[in-house]
Parts: structure tokens; C-alpha cells; sequence
């Protein structure tokens, strides 16, 4: 819902700039940064986490394991995760044994088939197609969280540096207004928007129409929560206090900063 707008050239792309796979490094150099959760977590000594963006999952999501049977009758698998983030391998780490009782064999990051030894996880468009064999299951993994935490996935998280909130917060609070204002476009040109993804990905319309029904954009207790609690879960290292001490909401005076900005989003394989 942020990236679309500004790859369709819906809102103005001055200063704004779409990469996929963005990590930390990369993110470090931006005003605001849009980026895989579990990286942001580890940019909290000098980034704080700005809770008016972000990307969150409860019901729904596009992160998706195929098995060859019932996932609850799967007893042990090679679990496949190529070209998964960071945030959706915690997903799976997370609640493939604790959730569906899976022991996991191995990790294998190459390309693989589902079969009676290997289960696949796919993310973004590939997690929302419909496996061509009926006898396969596919299991939202976001949802298998929600369900075993009772906590949001938080897939995406926006951060801006420490240092910069304390000199110029306003040019913190224009980027975020931008971003807000790119989404928000989508938001009301959700039609067109769905269409075009649908289109351009091969996903049934009410599938996609349906998930980013589910998705919502600000990080509240809930889903700061949810980042601890992965965080717990799949020892990343990263405290309650240090995740909730960087959590900070910024004001939206009118951007006298926009000229320069400079906004970095991840960009997924259907859209961020």
C-alpha cells in the first residue's frame, strides 16, 4: 500500500527511493526507512521505531507454508525457505514446531518441491497463488502466530535515526506524512490498486482483496507487542524494554523539509 502508489507515479517520487530486499546498511543512509521488521530490531541503538507506519498482519497475511498432507499429520519436514525474509523465517521458526508439532529436519535454502520429506514456505505474491495440486495444503503462517501468541505479525517496520529525530524532527514528521499520504492514495484508489496487483501477479482478486483487508499500518501496544514477543520466541536478543524505549509517534506539522528527504521502502513482491 506505500510502495504501489509511488511505482504507478500515483503521488510525487522526489526524494523517495524503492528497494527490494532493503537492509540495514542501505536503511541507515535514509530520513525514514520502511524495512523487514527483525532487521529494524537490530538497528535500535542508533534508530528509534516510528509508530505511524508499518506493515501488521492479524487473520491474514503473505507468508504461506505448503505441505504434502494435513500440516497437524506432518511429523517431521525439510522446511524450504528461499528468498524468505528475516521476518518471515522468525514467522516460520516460531510456530512451525510450536504450532502444528513439526519437527524440523533442516533449514534448506535452495528452491525445492513439497513432497513427503519437504515443506515450502512462500512469501509475498507466490504465498497468495493457489497450489495447482488439490491434495496439497497451504497454511498462512501469519495467522498460525496470531492464533498461538494472540499477538499481530509485524512484517514491516518504519525507523529513523536518533540523532535526526533530536536535531529536525519535522523533517522526520514530513517523510512520515509522505509516506502516510502515498498509502493513504492507495488506500482510495484501493480498486485500481487491486486490480493492477491482481493482474500483474496472477492472484484471485477476492484472495488479494481480502488479505490486504486484514493488513493495518501504525504500530499500536498490540503489535509492540508482537515484536517482543518474536523476538522472545526466536531469541533474537532484543528486550521488551529496548523495543518499547524506541517506539516513538512523531507530529505532523507542515513538512517545511520535504526537499531533503530521502525515503527508503522495502519493496515486496506484491507491494509494502
Amino acid at each position: 500500500m506505500y510502495a504501489y502508489p509511488v511505482r504507478a507515479g500515483w503521488v510525487g517520487a522526489d526524494g523517495i527511493t524503492l528497494a527490494r530486499g532493503l537492509r540495514p546498511d542501505a536503511a541507515r543512509k535514509a530520513t525514514i526507512a520502511l524495512l523487514d521488521s527483525v532487521y529494524a530490531l537490530t538497528m535500535l541503538d542508533t534508530h528509534v521505531i516510528l509508530r505511524d507506519a508499518g506493515g501488521v498482519w492479524r487473520t491474514a497475511s503473505m507468508l504461506t507454508m505448503t505441505t504434502h498432507i494435513r500440516p497437524d499429520d506432518v511429523e517431521q519436514a525439510t522446511i524450504a525457505i528461499p528468498g524468505v525474509s528475516a521476518a518471515g523465517r522468525a514467522i516460520a521458526t516460531a510456530v512451525i514446531t510450536a504450532f502444528y508439532g513439526i519437527t524440523v529436519t533442516r533449514w534448506a535454502e535452495d528452491k525445492r518441491d513439497v513432497d513427503e520429506t519437504t515443506a515450502v514456505v512462500s512469501e509475498d505474491a507466490a504465498a497468495l497463488l493457489a497450489d495447482e495440486n488439490e491434495e496439497r495444503y497451504q497454511e498462512d503462517l501469519g495467522r498460525a502466530w496470531f492464533l498461538l501468541a494472540n499477538l499481530p505479525f509485524v512484517s514491516h517496520v518504519c525507523v529513523a535515526p536518533r540523532a535526526l529525530l533530536a536535531s529536525d524532527p519535522a523533517a522526520i514528521a514530513g517523510a512520515v506524512e509522505r509516506l502516510n499520504a502515498a498509502k493513504s492514495t492507495g488506500q482510495e484508489r484501493g480498486r485500481e490498486l487491486r486490480r493492477d496487483l491482481s493482474k500483474g501477479s496472477s492472484i484471485d482478486r477476492e484472495t488479494l482483496t481480502e488479505t490486504l483487508a486484514d493488513q493495518t499500518y501504525t504500530l499500536d501496544d498490540d503489535a509492540l507487542d508482537g515484536l517482543v514477543e518474536l523476538a522472545k520466541r526466536t531469541g533474537l536478543g532484543v528486550t521488551r524494554e529496548k523495543i518499547r524505549g524506541a517506539a516513538v509517534r512523531v507530529t505532523n506539522p507542515t513538512p517545511t523539509h520535504w526537499f531533503q528527504q530521502n525515503i527508503i521502502l522495502i519493496e515486496g513482491g506484491i507491494d509494502r
